[in-house]
């Protein structure tokens, strides 16, 4: 099985060596060349308990190759998007990444393989990207092209203990997209529970909430 992380952020980059690490082939996307060059370089460019160690043991084993273009990614069957969604002033979350993404995948996205959402998105978003998906190109998603929410709800610091343990939500759309994310996301060996999509994008923003109440105000 191969996989695509659009994205090596905070979230992105310890999502794509933990993959690797589980003997995924990997290709990582990220348009920042300071971060390709600290991750060549064999440096973590952000701080993640235990992740500098797991880099270097993925450098090493190979299987992790990077590029800054986003069409590469169309070369996995499994596509994750982990971009950044800041919000605006209004609280309206920022999609302007992941649309730009998706315009530069809609012409090189082929049947069978599966996007995957992992960003803090508004709720119908994942639903819209199908749709969208669906409407300029022609697939029938569920069926022909698999879509789903995966939500990102990892503790910082706290990465590599929880993507192991915490359960996994996923929101796919149509039949069959929910089967299809689970495939990626069961090399973890974590509890995978299945929803919808806007129940997905809910459980993120919920858990985001929570933090804010019990870490951020206090």
């Amino acid at each position: 099985m191969n996989v695509a992380v659009v994205g090596l952020g905070r979230v992105g980059l310890p999502l794509a060596l933990s993959f690797a690490d589980r003997g995924l082939q990997v290709i990582g996307v990220e348009r920042e060349p300071a971060v390709l060059e600290a991750v060549a370089a064999g440096r973590m460019p952000y701080r993640e308990t235990g992740t500098q160690e797991l880099l270097e043991h993925v450098l090493a084993a190979g299987g992790f190759e990077r590029t800054r273009t986003v069409q590469d990614a169309a070369q996995a069957d499994h596509i994750v998007l982990t971009l950044g969604t800041p919000a605006h002033v209004h609280i309206e979350i920022d999609m302007s990444q992941i649309k730009q993404v998706v315009d530069d995948l809609l012409p090189v996205l082929r049947e069978g393989q599966s996007l995957i959402l992992r960003s803090t998105v508004a709720p119908g978003t994942t639903d819209w990207v199908a749709g969208y998906i669906e409407q300029r190109r022609g697939f029938r998603v569920g069926e022909d092209l698999f879509v789903a929410h995966v939500p990102e709800r990892i503790a910082e610091n706290h990465f590599l203990e929880e993507i192991a343990s915490l359960p996994c939500i996923v929101g796919g759309v149509g039949e069959g997209s929910g089967a299809k994310a689970a495939e990626l996301f069961e090399a973890f060996g974590a509890e995978i529970v299945q929803s919808t999509p806007v129940q997905a994008e809910l459980a993120k923003i919920w858990t985001n909430i929570l933090r804010y109440t019990q870490f951020a105000l206090p």
